[in-house]
């Protein structure tokens, strides 16, 4: 009996919303409300196509993103056919793993779709349904900025318990609902956001895995110091490593100023130089005693053993299965240049119609990113800093306008997205920040014997490169 009056009480709803008549079930509404569901979702299709069209061409993006809809709307058959409450829709995981992955704008605009998509099906198609995912929603996308440390974690989860919070007390008291029902539904929503935002944390490497997306969690995880690979820099070319340190910094800079990547900045910038420590003492960061090797090599030995560094980095960065996105660093903040040092030398003993110009160039790919552009810039710019006498600002501007001018007359920046704003900014931004490491120093005179320059000292050192 008790299903019978199940059965019947479903039949009457089927009738009252015309999709049942004597003869049978009336296909019309069904396929109805089939288009209106794919109008929605084609909605969000067009979305993606006018304001992240470069998803559409990686499979395994748009894989991710549709599962990520099969799982949400799975777990809503679930909680309707388990009567649960809706406060257990977990559209905090989905908001939360596409933010992470991607960005806060795109994680909203597809809670937003879900959540009207959702309040139109049976069962969900009440304003509170629709005000309740808008909230939690649009609070999981926007409040995952940038997830760099695991108490950071509770941080959003607060933050979501708080929209849902809020949508209910709205709620609660429009309709005068009671106040131990409303805690329910506030104690079901803090369970679901507590699971999604754990669940959501938990898949990121997984999702990382299958999309070839690299979050900050990651680049995190490989700017820790004790990393082989740094660990190895610092103990075996501790020059170079102080240099990569002093570019990190500089570049990150930059990269604040245009508001590009400033975590893959310097993280990338760890690993750009990872090659030296094959041959440390070849590079004159690593030689404190000016004793030189390459003043008894040919020219062209000496471009090959420098050109080396970045070919064996990109060897150990797979070795290491370092992520590609920091591993571009490595070629890219080179580009296409020439070893000028060297091939000047080259020119000089054997003359220009016998020198080949591809002994004496980097093999590439010019920088293809904000991040790798900048990286370039700040390496070169940080080299030079150190060989510049009396380091004023007026000097240092002077020196980097040079630098810049040159990797862009050179073509090294035509496959980079820098505007002539980035551009500006960048070298604003690194006249502060050598103006700060350069500043003026008080002359103690207890060791004014130790910082006066000597008579016949040597003013400058080779570059590296």
């Amino acid at each position: 009996p008790e299903t019978l009056e199940v059965l019947e009480a479903y039949q009457g709803a089927l009738r009252a919303d015309g999709l049942l008549e004597e003869q049978g079930v009336r296909p019309g509404p069904y396929i109805g409300a089939t288009l209106r569901n794919l109008l929605l979702l084609g909605i969000f299709g067009l979305l993606i196509l006018f304001f992240r069209p470069a998803i559409y061409g990686n499979a395994r993006w748009v894989l991710l993103l549709a599962l990520l809809f099969a799982v949400y709307l799975s777990a809503g058959a679930v909680i309707v056919g388990q009567q649960w409450p809706i406060e257990a829709l977990p559209i905090a995981f989905v908001a939360l793993s596409v933010a992470v992955l991607w960005d806060g704008r795109l994680a909203a605009m597809m809670t937003m779709t879900l959540a009207i998509l959702t309040a139109l099906q049976r069962g969900f198609d009440t304003p509170y349904v629709l005000l309740l995912l808008l909230m939690g929603g649009a609070a999981s996308a926007l409040s995952v900025r940038v997830v760099r440390r695991r108490a950071q974690t509770w941080i959003f989860i607060a933050i979501i318990i708080a929209a849902y919070a809020t949508g209910i007390l709205a709620h609660g008291l429009l309709v005068a609902r009671p106040a131990a029902d409303a805690l329910q539904a506030v104690g079901w929503a803090s369970a679901n956001t507590v699971v999604s935002a754990i669940l959501a944390m938990g898949f990121v490497p997984v999702f990382e895995w299958l999309t070839g997306i690299t979050t900050d969690q990651t680049l995190l995880e490989w700017a820790d110091p004790n990393r082989d690979l740094l660990k190895r820099l610092s103990m075996e070319a501790p020059g170079t490593y102080a240099h990569t340190i002093n570019v990190a910094n500089l570049a990150e800079a930059a990269a604040s100023a245009i508001g590009a990547d400033e975590l893959l900045c310097r993280v990338g910038l760890y690993y750009h130089d990872i090659g030296k420590v094959l041959k440390p003492h070849y590079f004159v960061e690593n030689q404190p005693d000016r004793s030189n090797p390459h003043d008894r090599l040919k020219p062209e030995t000496s471009a090959g053993i420098v050109r080396e560094h970045v070919v064996e980095g990109m060897r150990m960065a797979r070795e290491a299965k370092i992520p590609p996105v920091i591993a571009d660093f490595i070629p890219e903040h080179h580009g296409t240049q020439r070893i000028s040092f060297f091939h000047a030398k080259a020119i000089e003993e054997y003359g220009a119609d016998e020198v080949d110009d591809e002994d004496f160039t980097y093999p590439g790919p010019r920088p293809r990113s904000r991040e790798t552009a900048i990286a370039m810039l700040a390496d070169s710019v940080e080299s030079a800093a150190r060989t510049l006498q009396e380091p004023t600002p007026e000097r240092l501007r002077d020196l980097i306008d040079s630098i810049v001018d040159s990797k862009i007359a050179d073509g090294q920046f035509d496959e980079a997205p820098l505007t002539f704003a980035d551009i500006a900014s960048i070298k604003q931004a690194f006249v502060k920040v050598l103006s700060g490491v350069y500043h003026h120093r008080i002359d103690y005179p207890q060791t004014r014997h130790l910082t006066e320059k000597a008579p016949d000292s040597d003013a400058a050192g080779q570059a590296d490169d």
